[in-house]
């Protein structure tokens, strides 16, 4: 969970996220972006390595970790950039969604994010 809190979340809000919704599509950086991209999916392989090996970040049990992964993971599959998210994480994600309580409180609209 601290992994998630402090690495992905730096790697990922305000370098990709906020450069993409909060910024009109004729100002953005792309260049950056697509940098912050690259930096952001090493970041990623840390989860890819594990979920290799077992279901979820910590283990075959769900826990307060993918919580804490799960809703960043949901933002950067929803916004529009150019990845390539690994075929562990890939899964990983698709099973997170399939959690009624994910769908309920995480797959939500932020619309009033977005400039």
């Amino acid at each position: 969970m601290e992994w998630s809190k402090l690495n992905v979340v730096h790697a990922f809000t305000t370098p990709i996220f906020w450069r993409v919704v909060r910024t009109p599509a004729d100002e953005r950086d792309l260049e950056a972006i697509k940098t912050a991209v690259n930096a952001f999916e090493q970041k990623l392989e840390i989860a890819e390595d594990r979920l290799a090996r077992q279901r979820f970040l910590v283990g075959d049990d769900f826990s307060l970790a993918d919580i804490q992964f799960g809703h960043v993971l949901f933002r950067y599959y929803d916004i529009r950039i150019d990845r390539k998210p690994p075929p562990n994480l890939s899964a990983y994600y698709a099973r997170l969604k399939k959690r009624p309580a994910f769908r309920e409180h995480v797959i939500v609209p932020y619309d009033e994010l977005r400039s």
